[in-house]
């Protein structure tokens, strides 16, 4: 087993939960090392955290999801702000669309916190490894959204 950086690690919990079958920080663990990542439970309590992961009671007991936006705006953008932080490295708007370059691994979880924030100004994003392609609804949008993500970084880019 070997280390991951947390950019690996909390794309594979994202990816463990969207397969729904996580129903505690114990069997997160378990897939991660199951993964070949090497963790420990307070490293993952803290992703869950930093994540916004819900644990939701049904039928078939609880489990952990990715939260919809409109059940949490503010932590949506606490979110999207911790994102930017941590893994932009430079954002750049040019009509319509947006570039977030991101430390190599940040890409997806930069565009998924964009997409949780459900700006109405987002039409989409796309996401490579260290790239973030964001799609506006048009100019103006585009001119908001980027005082908006500006806003949130700070003098830090």
């Amino acid at each position: 087993m070997q280390p991951a950086t947390k950019a690996e690690r909390q794309r594979a919990i994202l990816d463990l939960v969207r397969g729904g079958a996580i129903r505690t920080q114990d069997d997160l663990v378990a897939g991660l090392r199951r993964r070949r990542m090497d963790v420990t439970q307070a490293t993952v309590s803290r992703d869950i955290r930093e994540l916004g992961l819900l644990r939701v009671h049904g039928d078939d007991g609880a489990r952990y999801r990715i939260p919809l936006a409109e059940i949490d705006t503010a932590g949506s953008e606490r979110r999207l702000k911790a994102a930017l932080h941590e893994y932009a490295t430079a954002l750049e708007f040019i009509d319509l669309l947006g570039v977030v370059h991101t430390t190599p691994g940040g890409a997806q979880l930069v565009a998924a916190a964009i997409d949780g924030a459900r700006f109405d100004e987002v039409a989409g994003t796309v996401a490579g490894d260290d790239t973030v392609l964001v799609v506006t609804r048009s100019r103006p949008a585009g001119q908001r959204l980027v005082l908006r993500l500006r806003g949130m970084i700070g003098d830090s880019l």
